[in-house]
């Protein structure tokens, strides 16, 4: 079957006319017709797909400008030296190749569990972080507008707002000018850590209920526990989240 008539028959398949179809290739239909009607199309069209064989290409990329042709899907140098090679094969050897491609597709594609896994892109939020106070008997910032915004993608996403912690007495666990994102609520559990306000004292510390006193009680083995009485005022800002 020649090129000409190969061409007819898929505008019949694809319930086209000539106008349509000239219309979609952006050519004259008077073009398209006269192309149609000539059998010497044929044997130019083979002359150029055995150019392009001996050149080691494809039509399209003798045909096509650089940029369409790498929007297109023309095979590559690589891909065309496979299926050449491919066509030399035997039987059994095509058999072998193609079992060994499905086998290495299979290997590379994402599994069921993968697939179903959704994927977030890191939350970018904007959050208040007040200086924690290292005089005692300070107040805390949180309840003043001394603050800065910080633009943070690391925030845990129930944080309501940051401390930067000065001081060492939550070392190791927590450094010294270090940010911690904090939850606002007003009880923690047993061991937890949290923002203190202890008769107006602003304290970073671990909540210990664990005999018949509250303790609040530092990191650092350097500083003692610090007791709560009966007639204190102690109130919870927070309770510091770790990712």
């Amino acid at each position: 079957m020649s090129f000409n008539q190969k061409i007819l028959d898929r505008i019949q398949e694809k319930h086209l006319t000539k106008a349509q179809l000239a219309k979609a290739a952006d050519i004259p239909y008077t073009t398209l017709d006269s192309m149609l009607k000539r059998d010497s199309d044929q044997k130019r069209m083979e002359g150029m797909l055995r150019i392009a064989q001996i050149l080691g290409t494809s039509i399209e990329e003798l045909v096509l400008s650089d940029a369409d042709f790498e929007q297109s899907d023309a095979l590559s140098t690589a891909e065309r030296e496979f299926i050449d090679t491919y066509r030399t094969l035997d039987a059994r050897a095509k058999a072998t190749l193609l079992a060994l491609l499905k086998h290495e597709a299979k290997e590379a594609s994402p599994t069921e569990e993968e697939v179903k896994k959704p994927t977030f892109a890191p939350l970018l939020r904007k959050l208040k972080v007040y200086d924690f106070p290292a005089a005692a008997g300070a107040a805390l910032p949180l309840f003043s507008e001394d603050y800065t915004w910080h633009e943070t993608s690391s925030a845990p996403r129930d944080a309501d707002f940051g401390v930067r912690i000065s001081g060492d007495s939550m070392e190791p666990v927590i450094r010294d000018g270090s940010i911690v994102w904090i939850k606002q609520q007003e009880a923690l559990g047993e061991g937890q850590i949290g923002i203190f306000l202890l008769n107006g004292e602003a304290l970073c510390k671990k909540l210990d209920r664990s005999g018949r006193r509250c303790f609040l009680v530092s990191e650092n083995p350097r500083y003692a526990p610090i007791g709560v009485l009966e007639n204190d005022d102690l109130r919870v800002v927070g309770r510091v989240l770790f990712h």
